[in-house]
């Protein structure tokens, strides 16, 4: 099968190629190679050398297959993929040396490697930079490892997951046994290295997005009551045709039985409003007067009562209204009239005349009679339009917790009322059965508005914050609840397990930090299981990988969520076979496990399995439809876009 050479970036285990000036003479040995006769010198072979260099040195992303090798079974390394399996490092490299040209007469090419670690690292890598030997090309190597292709083949008995590979190429003679007989070109002792190295940036899996599983640690969140912010009660005083008088037991026992009530509870009386009203009957400027006379003797009455109790505080307001025809019309549509009257008492009421024509439409058609017996129309709705209508409006005082006003009135000595100030709503960490959007918008309210700034709201809200996928308003949230109780240590664990999750957002100094914070809690908290994986996944983002599958060791990867963490430490270190066993034990353990699904995906796009890449992507965004997100523009998937089968992930 001919395959084409095209450029890709190189993994974490990626290659840096250093090569020398050549021996004084020059000349390496003359041969024949593909019918011609070439004369290959030390020049020559820095060249070549310096072309890999161009072609191998890229940004740091997943380098995958070019082509859809779906019915390729195994192993198969496409130019510039390196792999990991057990303790041997497999690699090829775009543009390889010529091998067949140089390999004759007895020369040899030496490939030493070496490994070093990212440099933020260093000080926390074990090993962080040593050789792992030198591999000698002869021809005998190439026959036996050309096809179907040409393979590195490396012993790598250190810890080198994570690490920076650096070759080093020098052209030597070998004698029978073997043995370097001659140096023609020594990179050794004349490097024109390291160039930078291409693997290690400090995201350098970012636009791949592997899906780690962070440990959420239950926080102690208290749930928390709030209630109405007020209400307003209202009382409808009843006067006799053409009077001021009222019955003043009616307004005393409100004020004593009930607004005291009210008070006792929390609720204190703010404002009172007077509206009067006269009935229809007499002109318009008659039971305007009336209606303000009615008001303003009532406003007395209560004025003389509450500055007997020295209460200045309260607002009282009145005024006259004139005639109450809305709630005329309220009371015809209920009283008992036959279905003509009705009618027609409801056509004058709502006609375009003026209330003066409208009143004598009424006792033209005697409708309105008052004499010598009082029509149904007069005893039942007129006496009844005779009126002051009170409310009294009360807010809740005692503390802030409470988000809005209660959207009736009721009056002010129904049960109902009394119902609507003891009521009391509850808002809890954010659970699956919740509306988020409406907790959020509660506890907004109590915190932002009415500033209930306590931990324990914070740390709330957070979770609602977190269901939203609001992540910074998430992180900031427990944060603030950790500034104002830094004795709780749930937050100082939630708020790193939140940037944990996150640790993309943040740049590499940053995530440094958090990988320390992690020590400091497992060090106050050291049988905490939750805190040590989520360090092994901190350690994953910063690029320890050595450090992360270490720990994943010691945990033992018994359960889905840690084998599905230590497939993407094992991932991101070239060990894509493992990381493939990985992620297939992990759904084995737990089938709905979506970023199980997801990882495998990016295994088969590196490999170039079309047809399980879109299988198991699919998988995932059934499971978690939010991973849909990071499909189309994943740069592991950069090959397999070009499959029809693709594009529903990009809609």
């Amino acid at each position: 099968m001919t395959k084409g050479f095209t450029r890709f970036a190189a993994p974490v285990v990626g290659v840096a190629l250093l090569f020398s000036a050549c021996t004084p003479e020059g000349v390496i040995n003359k041969t024949k190679y593909e019918g011609r006769k070439v004369t290959n010198t030390c020049d020559q072979f820095a060249d070549e050398v310096t072309q890999i260099v161009d072609a191998n040195t890229g940004v740091s992303t997943l380098r995958v297959a070019e082509y859809d090798n779906s019915s390729q079974q195994g192993m198969f390394l496409e130019p510039g993929q390196f792999e990991q399996q057990g303790d041997m490092l497999y690699f090829r490299l775009i543009n390889d040396l010529q091998y067949a040209k140089y390999l004759q007469k007895g020369v040899a090419v030496q490939v030493r490697v070496k490994y070093t670690a990212q440099e933020h690292l260093k000080a926390i890598e074990s090993e962080p930079e040593g050789d792992l030997g030198i591999l000698t090309v002869d021809a005998a190597y190439l026959a036996a490892n050309k096809d179907p292709f040409f393979v590195y083949k490396v012993p790598t008995s250190k810890k080198i997951d994570g690490k920076q590979i650096t070759l080093e190429f020098s052209v030597v003679k070998l004698d029978k046994a073997g043995k370097v007989k001659k140096v023609f070109c020594n990179s050794v002792e004349a490097p024109l290295g390291p160039i930078e190295p291409n693997c290690c940036t400090d995201k350098p899996y970012e636009k791949v997005n592997t899906q780690s599983v962070v440990q959420m640690p239950k926080i102690d969140i208290k749930e928390e009551n709030y209630r109405y912010q007020g209400f307003t009660g209202s009382l409808d005083l009843i006067f006799p045709m053409s009077s001021t008088d009222f019955n003043k037991d009616t307004l005393n026992n409100a004020i004593l039985n009930y607004i005291s009530k009210y008070e006792d509870m929390g609720f204190k009386l703010k404002s009172i409003n007077i509206d009067g009203y006269a009935s229809q009957g007499g002109t318009v400027q008659l039971n305007q007067d009336l209606s303000a006379r009615r008001a303003e003797v009532v406003k007395t009455d209560l004025n003389k009562h509450f500055e007997k109790l020295g209460r200045t505080d309260i607002r009282i307001s009145a005024g006259g209204k004139g005639e109450d025809w809305d709630r005329f019309v309220q009371l015809v549509k209920t009283v008992n009239f036959d279905d003509k009257t009705r009618g027609r008492l409801l056509e004058i009421a709502n006609g375009p005349q003026s209330p003066d024509d409208k009143e004598k439409l009424l006792r033209d058609e005697k409708l309105l009679l008052v004499t010598p017996k009082k029509s149904k129309l007069v005893s039942d709705v007129l006496e009844y339009c005779r009126h002051t209508y009170i409310t009294f409006q009360f807010e809740y005082t005692k503390d802030r917790m409470y988000v809005e006003y209660y959207p009736s009135q009721i009056p002010i000595i129904a049960p109902a009322l009394y119902d609507v100030a003891r009521q009391k709503f509850v808002v809890t960490e954010y659970r699956e059965s919740v509306d988020a959007n409406k907790g959020l918008n509660v506890l907004n309210t109590l915190i932002d508005v009415n500033s209930n700034k306590t931990g324990n709201l914070y740390a709330m809200r957070s979770t609602y914050h977190f269901a939203l996928n609001s992540v910074k308003s998430a992180i900031s949230d427990i944060e603030a609840a950790l500034n104002l109780d830094r004795d709780n240590s749930q937050y100082g664990m939630a708020a790193l397990s939140y940037k944990t999750k996150y640790a993309d957002m943040y740049s590499l100094s940053d995530r440094m930090r958090l990988l320390n914070d992690y020590t400091t809690y497992i060090a106050k908290n050291p049988s905490n299981t939750a805190l040590t994986q989520n360090r092994a996944v901190m350690m994953e983002k910063v690029g320890y990988l050595s450090g992360a599958l270490a720990e994943y060791d010691k945990l033992g990867a018994s359960t889905a969520t840690l084998l599905n963490n230590r497939g993407v430490a094992r991932l991101k270190a070239s060990r894509m076979t493992e990381a493939e066993a990985d992620f297939k034990e992990a759904i084995s353990k737990d089938s709905k496990l979506a970023e199980a699904y997801f990882n495998l995906a990016i295994v088969y796009a590196w490999k170039g399995h079309t047809d399980k890449t879109i299988e198991n992507l699919d998988k995932a965004i059934e499971l978690k439809a939010d991973l849909k997100s990071n499909v189309c523009s994943n740069s592991a998937f950069k090959t397999v876009k070009t499959s029809a089968g693709f594009k529903k992930f990009c809609r």
